[in-house]
């Protein structure tokens, strides 16, 4: 079989030498005469050296390519960027950030090789912050598990193996990478999931916070409407829309401590009309987003290429 490997990479310059050290010696343990590989390097507008240092990491063995995004966008574009650039029907996915260990690829290929659609790592023993990084994982992953059915444990694990021809503009929508096993499941592929190796942050700072577990409640909130997510515009009217239910809910707690602590009538205050205000404003900017989200994903040609973004591209045979 044939492997693509895409790694993204955003202000990654002091991990690259390692892990890349790493995947070569890895992807070289499972040449053989029936397996070969090619490996994508897509920097996702880093400010720092990721893209000198890139394109100074020699090697002969595998064609490599290596993208340079224009400015940064996310993680999922610069998966599907490598996966528009990509010559084979077998896509691998791995952190740039030397987290996921690359000899785990090994068991996931073996595993993928059984006949799946997709194999997903499960970081069963995470080396990170609890509050920072663990929490929101666990509520997103709790969300995801509840709106869609889906049984993976790890939904987040960048670390994945998944037929190119799967994908359509029902997966390749948003902070897709985060729901693309929820989504393959919820299609009736076949998907399995495969313990990993996790490794602590050497170099670099994490993105990753409470603000992920926003962008997958809204996510899945599209799937149910409309599953057919492409740009970030729901995420404009849906942080506001977020926003707007917060403050409604801690008008309507203000209004109850008024209440049952202090003994005081909130109905001779503006309390009650502010928090019907806000939680209408709430469903109206989320709305809005829908509607908006609905209008650009009908003007969007199937199956283009989003390589506008694109700035350089080398290849290396």
């Amino acid at each position: 079989m044939n492997y693509s490997l895409i790694i993204p990479f955003f202000n990654e310059e002091k991990n690259i030498e390692t892990l890349l050290n790493e995947v070569f010696q890895s992807l070289k343990n499972l040449s053989d005469s029936n397996r070969s590989f090619e490996i994508i390097f897509v920097d996702d507008g880093s400010k720092d050296n990721t893209f000198e240092n890139l394109k100074n990491f020699s090697q002969s063995t595998f064609k490599t390519k290596i993208i340079k995004h224009k400015t940064n966008k996310s993680q999922s574009s610069a998966i599907l960027t490598g996966i528009n650039n990509s010559k084979y029907e077998n896509i691998i996915t791995l952190d740039g950030d030397g987290q996921n260990d690359p000899n785990d690829i090994i068991n996931l290929i073996q595993t993928y090789e059984k006949g799946s659609d997709m194999v997903i790592g499960w970081r069963k023993h995470r080396k990170d912050n609890f509050f920072g990084k663990i929490l929101p994982s666990l509520i997103a992953n709790f969300f995801v598990r509840f709106f869609t059915g889906s049984k993976i444990h790890d939904h987040g694990c960048a670390l994945k193996i998944f037929k190119k021809n799967k994908l359509d503009d029902l997966t390749n929508w948003g902070d897709f990478h985060r729901l693309l096993a929820a989504r393959f499941a919820s299609n009736n592929y076949l998907v399995e999931e495969v313990t990993v190796n996790h490794r602590q942050r050497i170099y670099g700072e994490s993105n990753y916070g409470f603000r992920r577990v926003v962008y997958v409640i809204l996510d899945l909130l599209y799937i149910k409407l409309f599953k057919n997510y492409k740009t970030k515009s729901i995420y404009i009217f849906g942080f506001f829309s977020v926003i707007s239910f917060l403050l409604s809910f801690s008008v309507f707690l203000l209004m109850l401590i008024l209440k049952f602590v202090y003994n005081s009538s909130f109905i001779s205050t503006p309390l009650p009309v502010l928090s019907v205000f806000l939680f209408m404003s709430g469903i109206i900017f989320l709305f809005i987003g829908f509607v908006s989200q609905l209008i650009i994903s009908q003007n969007v040609q199937p199956g283009k290429k989003n390589d506008d973004n694109e700035e350089e591209k080398i290849e290396i045979s």
